[in-house]
């Protein structure tokens, strides 16, 4: 398929895919997020890898989660991850598009157990990573958030957000977080109509376009 027709072919997010987080049998739930949802997603990982790359000539690999690990997992979320890593992304930052029942995140996100966040966080504080990195959440309309492991179906909580204070969201992340990002957080149900219409193509690409000269450094540096 030509890139052209998969961006015709991107009509949004499904709108019946954020009551999939809800069923209640988790073997059914994970089968109908894979069947309903991730098809979107493919198109999107498809195109954000052509534009990123001709844009910011970034050479990325598209990932999508199985959402059976381990066998007592919930799933909560779906998630489209690029990264410079062909294997083990979860090891490294994101350039990331989390898809979720009340809120859809395009971010530069971390995986706060990765051995790489550590000096992630050393270079943000002491390194000028995070003075370079300080502009982007307003470039973006976006925040700095951190969130905590919550029961199904909530799944994540988010504890904490703030525009540029990287310090106090590291102590946060210290207390508890399981997931560190800088990003726009599109609200559900009020901008449902927005995520689901053929114009968010534009919206993720600008984000990530913007993302994407910072991911460079972050990779870079902390990888």
């Amino acid at each position: 398929m030509l890139f052209e027709d998969d961006e015709r072919e991107f009509q949004g997010l499904p709108r019946e895919g954020f009551d999939l987080f809800a069923i209640p049998n988790r073997d059914r739930r994970r089968s109908e997020i894979l069947k309903k949802i991730h098809p979107t997603l493919k198109i999107l990982a498809r195109v954000l890898v052509q534009r990123l790359s001709e844009d910011g000539g970034l050479q990325l690999h598209a990932s999508l989660p199985q959402l059976n690990w381990p066998r007592d997992y919930q799933p909560f979320c779906t998630w489209l991850a690029l990264s410079s890593l062909p294997q083990g992304y979860q090891a490294g930052p994101q350039i990331n598009l989390g898809v979720h029942a009340d809120h859809v995140g395009v971010r530069l996100g971390w995986d706060t157990s990765a051995d790489a966040f550590g000096r992630f966080e050393f270079l943000c504080l002491h390194g000028g990573l995070g003075a370079e990195l300080a502009p982007l959440a307003g470039e973006i309309d976006g925040q700095i958030r951190v969130y905590a492991a919550a029961a199904w179906p909530e799944g994540s909580k988010l504890v904490f957000e703030t525009r540029d204070d990287f310090a106090a969201s590291f102590r946060e992340v210290e207390r508890r977080g399981v997931w560190w990002e800088i990003g726009r957080r599109f609200e559900l149900p009020a901008e449902m109509d927005r995520v689901c219409s053929p114009g968010f193509l534009e919206d993720v690409c600008q984000i990530f376009g913007a993302i994407s000269p910072f991911y460079s450094r972050v990779a870079g540096r902390s990888v």
